[in-house]
């Protein structure tokens, strides 16, 4: 079975009808432009108990249960290198935009980490520091070939006796040596822009890129990459770098399991402290390890700020549930869809849309999401996803199929009608 594999096709035949598409059993949850007392208090959910062989888990602001056996695997890499934001299990086996960005911040976890990852991490900076000195180094050796060129023709014959040509010669040339001089000058400043720096905190390294500040921490058996972008629209480079170190000092490393009870973001594994304004945007995958196979992804962000403009959660329930009427029989596939639909993440109203199949080996894919209120940190987007992936779809990753879709689905549901905002976040 190889429902994944196919299903982005499916998806891709459906985007030019499905705006067109207005199922009759769900409604658009879009949000009005103010949020009213009964939905910020949905938000909190606050009828919830978590029930007895759960365990709790953060992401962001919000809060969620899981199965307390088997153990949740949150989808880390092994190694990575700084000019990766790739997180998921593997290149196949991921949530398809796994990223985590705190403002202009962005972060990379990597797992089963050691001093040497660190290390490993900032010398892959450096290492593209050599590569751009050895650019510009073969930059203006072209440049001083093109130079001596010009000089040399400007010697002969055919040329001092044509002006006109001598002119343009002499103004190549000119531009030629600028061009040198141009060129050494931007070396020299990326030669001093660049360079490793100390942040001050235990177990670290750090290395300023010209405008990019990297960080890189590790924690309890896990590497963490900051990584702080500038550009159109974000503060001056002494600003970004105050507010840089501050957000360092306000990491902490986080247990699996472990959910603060204070204001801030949670990470896999870590959690930054803050004033309850910090903005969040993060697409994360979670397996457990009885089921390598079945992917579910959380993502959360908040709308209205940094270019977030998620897909409305109807147009992607109505993507997976659509798929198994319009081409399902013609792979073979004898699949069932489920919704589109009215469907609820913790109290909040939400679109659920799918597809399973009914026969052979166990594959799925289901979608739940709901908009947020702009710039709303209690309201945020939010999505849960689970797809399924079989040895078929990735052999090296994978030595079982997945599992019945009720025993995923189950554990989909746990997760789904516990999400919500955490107090105090």
């Amino acid at each position: 079975m190889n429902i994944q594999r196919r299903s982005s096709g499916w998806l891709a035949v459906l985007a030019l009808g499905l705006s067109a598409c207005q199922p009759s059993g769900a409604q658009d949850p879009r949000p009005q432009p103010a949020p009213t007392e009964q939905d910020l208090a949905a938000a909190y959910h606050p009828a919830y108990k978590a029930a007895a062989g759960t365990r709790s888990e953060c992401m962001g602001r919000l809060a969620f249960e899981v199965p307390d056996k088997p153990k949740l695997e949150w989808g880390l890499p092994k190694r990575v290198r700084t000019n990766e934001e790739i997180l998921g299990f593997s290149r196949i086996l991921n949530g398809g935009q796994d990223a985590i960005r705190l403002a202009n911040v962005n972060v990379v976890v990597a797992a089963e980490a050691s001093p040497k990852t660190i290390l490993e991490m900032q010398d892959s900076v450096e290492t593209d520091k050599h590569i751009a000195l050895q650019d510009f180094d073969e930059n203006i050796r072209i440049e001083k070939l093109a130079a001596k060129d010009f000089s040399e023709q400007l010697e002969t014959p055919e040329l001092k006796a044509d002006a006109a040509r001598t002119t343009d010669y002499k103004k190549a040339f000119q531009d030629a040596l600028k061009n040198v001089e141009a060129l050494k000058s931007r070396r020299q400043n990326l030669d001093k822009d660049w360079h490793p720096i100390d942040w001050g905190l235990p177990e670290s390294t750090g290395y300023i890129a010209g405008p990019t500040l990297y960080a890189f921490l590790l924690r309890g058996g896990s590497a963490f990459q900051f990584m702080s972008t500038g550009g159109e629209g974000e503060a001056p480079f002494e600003q970004r770098l105050a507010a840089f170190k501050d957000l360092l000092s306000r990491f902490e490393y986080r247990p699996l399991y472990q959910v603060p009870a204070k204001s801030g973001l949670c990470i896999p594994h870590g959690f930054i402290n803050d004033d309850g304004n910090g903005h969040f945007q993060a697409e994360v995958s979670y397996r457990f390890t009885d089921s390598p196979g079945v992917i579910y992804t959380l993502a959360t962000a908040v709308e209205g700020e940094r270019n977030f403009n998620p897909n409305e959660p109807l147009l992607e329930a109505t993507a997976r549930s659509t798929v198994a009427g319009l081409i399902g029989n013609g792979y073979g596939r004898k699949l069932k869809a489920i919704g589109p639909k009215d469907a609820s993440i913790g109290a909040r109203s939400a679109v659920l849309g799918g597809i399973y199949t009914t026969e052979g080996v166990p594959g799925y894919s289901i979608y739940v999401g709901a908009r947020g209120w702009d710039h709303s940190q209690v309201l945020p987007f939010v999505s849960l996803n689970m797809r399924s992936f079989d040895r078929e779809t990735a052999p090296k990753d994978l030595k079982v199929n997945p599992p019945p879709f009720e025993q995923s689905m189950k554990r989909f549901e746990l997760t789904l009608g516990s999400l919500r905002t955490r107090k105090g976040s």
